[in-house]
């Protein structure tokens, strides 16, 4: 199939069909999981995915590239991936609804095309206080903010049913690790809506948030938000093996008592230093995956936002150096890391063994 019909396989209408109109409350129904349901990821392997001409959230989607979108996803295949966590937020979207759908539906397309699933994470609330990517800030959320639903319903509908969307991550990091304060309470009623939007969009693969493990291996975030997920979720960045090893015991015990699978679809400290990166990568994979975590790197490949530059890193790395990507700007991947081009010993329930 050509590119169109892949996204009119994939929405069931042309790219300048007209928006899905919103559920009528009454007829308001719970989905439960059919699709992508599994006990276990260890076989998990992908990236979050930031393209490289975008600085902003909002860049990725105002100034998007199909062909170039294409490009980047397919340097994931070297290394074996079979997921792709695809950002995007409402502050993007509310600038051209349709267009910014559209050009949504041809991102999953593109990674549906070169036989990847997608992860799409609707939200941010992750922010820097220097190089900020944007997203969602607390100041928005607030009782009656309603505008975002629309928002939800355009891009979930669509893809209720679609074996190319493998779990819908509602929000990347929120910030409420427990509900002892009014902000905190808010964030989590504000979740819990879009939770229930999405349920009743019917769609038909699970849902998680891209919660983190929390200091000193705490996970009350995780807890926090697990009444909403199907699958947990944890974002593990501590900065040696040792400390890898004691938070996995700790997912490992919460898997247990929560009942539910978990999934880390963010993790790998950065560092400038590209062997150091290196060698933090092949413990991190292994063990995740040997876990039944599996594993999604942050990012994807060098480019414009922080934590994608070496001059605008974060904090979060090595030294408190947080250059995160794998692949170069010209495409290559990063020195030391050739190890991910090796044939994985599991593989995703789609593929072939």
């Amino acid at each position: 199939m050509n590119r169109r019909q892949v996204i009119r396989t994939l929405t069931g209408a042309t790219l300048g069909a007209a928006l899905p109109r919103p559920i009528a409350a009454q007829t308001t129904v719970e989905s439960k999981p059919k699709l992508h349901v599994y006990d276990s990821y260890g076989w998990l392997r992908g990236f979050s995915i930031i393209p490289s001409w975008a600085a902003r959230i909002e860049d990725a989607w105002w100034f998007y590239d199909g062909d170039r979108m294409r490009e980047e996803v397919a340097l994931a295949k070297q290394v074996h991936a079979n997921c792709i966590r695809l950002w995007i937020e409402y502050t993007a979207w509310m600038r051209d609804p349709e267009k910014v759908t559209a050009n949504f539906m041809d991102a999953v397309a593109a990674i549906a095309e070169n036989g990847m699933k997608v992860m799409p994470c609707l939200f941010n609330r992750w922010h820097d206080s220097k190089f900020d990517y944007g997203g969602t800030y607390a100041e928005n959320i607030k009782p009656g903010w309603s505008q975002p639903l629309d928002y939800v319903k355009a891009l979930v509908t669509p893809l209720a049913k679609d074996d190319c969307i493998l779990i819908w991550d509602l929000c990347n990091e929120p910030q409420a690790h427990d509900l002892n304060s009014e902000p905190n309470k808010r964030e989590f009623a504000w979740l819990s809506q879009i939770a229930a939007t999405v349920r009743a969009c019917g769609v038909q693969q699970p849902i998680t948030i891209g919660t983190m493990n929390g200091s000193r291996g705490r996970t009350g975030n995780i807890e926090t938000f697990a009444p909403l997920m199907d699958v947990l979720c944890a974002h593990p960045y501590v900065r040696d093996r040792l400390d890898l090893e004691k938070l996995i015991s700790v997912y490992q015990s919460l898997r247990q008592t929560q009942g539910k699978p978990l999934l880390v679809n963010e993790t790998i400290p950065g560092c400038l230093d590209d062997a150091t990166r290196a060698e933090v990568a092949k413990y991190y994979t292994t063990l995740l995956s040997d876990a039944g975590f599996g594993w999604m790197g942050w990012a994807l490949r060098e480019g414009l936002a922080i934590s994608t530059r070496r001059d605008r890193y974060d904090g979060n790395g090595i030294n408190g150096q947080g250059f995160h990507p794998y692949f170069t700007k010209d495409g290559k991947l990063r020195p030391g890391l050739e190890f991910l081009t090796e044939k994985p010993k599991l593989h995703a329930p789609w593929e072939k063994a």
